[in-house]
């Protein structure tokens, strides 16, 4: 539910989103839900990512109040969401042998969801 997202809160927005990501959320008609919808797939995308080879050394390491400011999600020129890995998160993603991340993001009036494919 997008109240679950205290967008409010400076800190937790800093910690998690670009400043790229923040300006793009901010001119949207519903920022809330943006800044949401974009929680929900940095989300996912931990799980493609740590899940791409169940039986390999886990690749995820950070717990589960890490910061995932280096998954951002970004429009593409066809205006869909598209992953950009930074820093732990894209070592991560190298060492479970993640060639590409694929998001879809999706929110209605009090609910976003995402989903990503890690190949």
């Amino acid at each position: 539910m997008l109240e679950d997202i205290n967008i409010e809160n400076e800190t937790f927005i800093e910690r998690n989103y670009t400043e790229r990501e923040i300006a793009y959320c901010q001119r949207q008609p519903n920022p809330h839900a943006s800044f949401t919808g974009r929680w929900c797939a940095k989300e996912a995308v931990v799980k493609a990512v740590s899940n791409l080879h169940l039986q390999r050394e886990k690749v995820w390491v950070r717990g589960s109040a890490a910061p995932l400011i280096d998954i951002e999600i970004v429009i593409a020129e066809s205006g869909a969401p598209e992953v950009v890995l930074h820093g732990e998160v894209e070592e991560a993603a190298e060492k479970a042998g993640v060639q590409y991340v694929k998001v879809s993001i999706s929110h209605i009036d009090t609910y976003a969801i995402a989903t990503a494919i890690s190949y």
